[in-house]
């Protein structure tokens, strides 16, 4: 299961679940990110967004993706998935940079690689890529 209805069953899951953690796994991560830009909250400090903002992410079908940073900055790369993370090779900027997924009560975090450094929170997910990236 792919796309939206995937995104709306796991949103309305973390609603009805207590305030327990999951970190998603593939599948999940598959039906929630491929084929669809997730506008991204990202605090200030994280690297080529020294205030934070939101910044939308497209991750294609095809494996190609695209971010647009509060600073203008594009960047292109493609993603791939893990067991249990996704990881983006940024032709721009960083490659190998993977990052988990936390499903809690009615939100999405971002987490790097080793779990400690909350990387942002997913704001919301549109279908397609209504940015043009």
């Amino acid at each position: 299961m792919k796309g939206p209805l995937m995104a709306t069953m796991l949103l309305a899951a973390g609603a009805q679940a207590a305030s327990a953690e999951t970190r998603l796994d593939a599948a999940q991560m598959d039906g929630l990110l491929t084929g669809n830009t997730v506008y991204i909250s990202i605090p200030p400090g994280a690297p080529g967004m020294p205030d934070g903002g939101i910044a939308p992410f497209k991750f294609g079908g095809n494996g190609s993706a695209a971010a647009k940073l509060p600073t203008g900055l594009t960047l292109v790369g493609t993603w791939s998935l893990g067991d249990d993370r996704y990881c983006v090779d940024w032709e721009n900027g960083p490659k190998n940079s993977c990052t988990y997924l936390i499903k809690t009560e009615g939100s999405i975090a971002m987490y790097d690689p080793d779990g400690t450094a909350e990387r942002g929170m997913i704001e919301r997910i549109v279908p397609g890529n209504p940015e043009g990236l």
